[in-house]
């Protein structure tokens, strides 16, 4: 029987979902099952690694059934997932130790400012991994684990346990407990991997106190990272490759192969990337320096800058009884004919790059008597593109590469009001691809190619579609005054204003 299908794991924040893809590099058939988000305590974030195990399996079964599709008929299973949410279980019983502390949870921000009072140890952190010392990374979460779990920490250090991000638990999971691993790009977002050598780095495990042999195998995108085994619904044997972060495999999605190629993930927060090529570049402007992907055949580093609340953002205001869904956000957004003086700056979990600000808050400026409901749901809306143009500006001008286009993907790319106006502030033309899942189809692109399911990048490049441009129409002082704006309400946001 022939291999039809590309079988991608999207493990996002929200759920889990599995992706049937064609060779055409369109979606067969999709299912989303979503998982619990826990809140211990005001502003912690946690999942429960061994539901989300479950939904993947639940996942699988149903886009298999739904879509009448025979095992015989799958090339590859591929991984993507959310990047920095950190978890450890024991390698033994294959049981976690904890819940998995999710990449928005601020828990580890006094051992940040901590380790922050001695500048040579921030600025070795930086230097080395290309990232800002922040709880937002992975290690400071499994610090705080280490240390505040009874008998957590004695058995690392024992071997016993595992690190891993969700990619490495998910593969562990599929591969039967055979296989402790992760890619570059996941590697990359913990502040333990070391940019220039591309390995584990001993100082800064030392430094965060994780035990060496706690860590996963670090592995090229397109390897063969193991084989099924141990599933009584999932055959034995079927490929695990294509293990991207998620927003890494969305880049890769988005066809951006070449120098200054740059796309914007709108989900629960965003993601701002721009591929620079084999050698990384330090930004002194707030925004870091991850791996892009690493392939049997080539490196890629990227500039990335992360908004901790975009999509988050337009939940909130469902939650708080603004609006009914969220759909209605771009509607009553489009119906207003400017924002009325009306900024939200969404800092309910601090404000990240380029700000890099745990204790910042969220607040919302320029209300009168005047003011209405429909100012705040726009100025949330435009929250979003704000926050995305802060990045894209720094990334230009540490790049010295002009953006010629942005590429979006995410569920809000179809939100018409969002993306001209994401047009419109960031001055380009922004691009919208056909296929909505770029995260799962990177990771699925990224599979098929380890198994020749596809040929080579240009038959990628070749099945791409786009379904909508948008160009920018705002005059440039408009676009000035409302930046000018946006810039005002951020500074009484900070938390050192």
């Amino acid at each position: 029987m022939e291999e039809k299908y590309i079988l991608a794991i999207d493990q996002s924040t929200s759920g889990t979902k599995a992706i049937l893809f064609t060779r055409d590099c369109t979606v067969y058939h999709r299912v989303t099952v979503p998982h619990v988000q826990h809140y211990p305590k005001p502003e912690w974030v946690e999942h429960d690694p061994e539901e989300i195990y479950q939904n993947v399996r639940l996942a699988i079964s149903r886009v298999m059934q739904e879509g009448n599709v025979f095992w015989k008929e799958i090339a590859a299973i591929a991984v993507t997932n959310q990047r920095e949410t950190g978890m450890v279980w024991d390698g033994e019983t294959g049981k976690p130790v904890y819940n998995a502390v999710v990449w928005q949870c601020p828990r580890a921000r006094e051992q940040c400012a901590k380790l922050a009072e001695d500048p040579e140890t921030a600025e070795y952190i930086r230097k080395k991994t290309g990232l800002h010392l922040s709880p937002y990374f992975t290690a400071p979460k499994i610090q705080w684990i280490l240390n505040n779990v009874p008998g957590v920490k004695e058995n690392a250090e024992s071997g016993r346990l595992k690190f891993g991000t969700m990619d490495s638990w998910v593969i562990w999971n599929l591969t039967g407990g055979k296989v402790h691993a992760t890619d570059f790009s996941n590697a990359s977002r913990t502040l333990l991997m070391g940019l220039g050598k591309l390995e584990w780095d001993r100082n800064l495990m030392d430094i965060f106190e994780i035990p060496v042999q706690m860590m996963p195998e670090i592995m090229p995108s397109d390897s063969i990272f193991g084989y099924t085994e141990g599933d009584a619904f999932i055959p034995k044997g079927i490929p695990v490759s294509g293990v991207m972060g998620d927003s890494h495999a969305a880049l890769f999605g988005q066809n951006c192969f070449s120098i200054g190629m740059t796309k914007a993930t709108y989900g629960t927060g965003s993601s701002v990337m721009m591929n620079i090529g084999e050698k990384p570049v330090y930004s002194e402007s707030g925004i870091v320096t991850s791996v892009g992907w690493v392939t049997s055949g080539e490196k890629v580093y990227v500039l990335e800058g992360n908004v901790n609340c975009s999509g988050k953002t337009i939940a909130w205001l469902v939650d708080a009884g603004f609006i009914k869904n969220p759909k209605e956000s771009g509607r009553i957004a489009s119906s207003m004919a400017d924002n009325g003086g009306v900024y939200f700056v969404p800092a309910f979990t601090g404000l990240g790059a380029p700000y890099w600000d745990n204790s910042a808050k969220a607040v919302i400026t320029g209300l009168t008597l005047g003011a209405k409901l429909e100012n705040i749901v726009r100025a949330a809306e435009e929250s979003i593109v704000y926050q995305i143009t802060d990045i894209l500006d720094l990334m230009q001008k540490d790049s010295n590469v002009v953006l010629s286009e942005l590429r979006v993907d995410g569920g809000a790319t179809g939100d018409t009001f969002l993306m001209q106006f994401q047009a419109d502030i960031a001055n380009t033309k922004v691009v919208v691809p056909r296929v909505e899942e770029l995260s799962a189809l990177g990771s699925a692109n990224m599979a098929g190619l380890a198994t020749g399911f596809w040929s080579g990048l240009s038959e990628l490049e070749q099945k791409r579609s786009v379904i909508a441009e948008f160009v920018p129409q705002m005059d440039e002082e408009k676009r000035i005054m409302y930046k000018k704006g946006w810039h005002d309400a951020v500074r009484r946001a900070l938390s050192n204003k």
